[in-house]
């Protein structure tokens, strides 16, 4: 069995991204990642990207190198790199959570096990996210 790994890294986005975009974004990153045994989840506020990918080491590597060229977002800032003992999102080829709190992903019936969001890290890691945004939008309210 190959080791696993994760790699989460936040971008900010070029320009925003319409609700059919991000859909076409899923299904493309749901075939891919199928056939490469990579799992994860993207979390997108309008202005930023988080992103978490697991996956067999070099796969994720791959994956990044070419994600890292995407012409959707800049500013990209790698936040943990390295081995994980099991998956967080073994459920999710790829899953799109918006703003709004609407998951876009692949299959109603599929959901998430208990303990995906129970890493102590992960979780300070989108406190931290969410706090982001929330002071970006007082900041800039019109």
């Amino acid at each position: 069995m190959k080791r696993l790994h994760h790699l989460i890294y936040q971008s900010r986005v070029l320009r925003a991204l319409s609700a059919t975009e991000l859909e076409r974004l899923r299904d493309q990153s749901q075939q891919a990642n199928q056939r490469a045994g990579i799992t994860g989840i993207l979390w997108y506020d309008g202005q930023r990207f988080l992103h978490i990918l697991e996956g067999p080491g070099a796969v994720v590597r791959e994956l990044f190198a070419r994600i890292r060229l995407d012409c959707r977002h800049a500013d990209v800032q790698v936040l943990a790199n390295g081995p994980i003992a099991q998956r967080q999102f073994q459920c999710w080829e790829m899953a799109i959570l918006r703003r709004s709190g609407r998951l876009l992903k692949q299959g109603d019936s599929c959901e998430p096990t208990p303990d995906a969001l129970a890493d102590h890290t992960l979780q300070l890691l989108l406190q931290d996210f969410q706090h982001t945004v929330l002071s970006a939008a007082v900041r800039y309210r019109p």
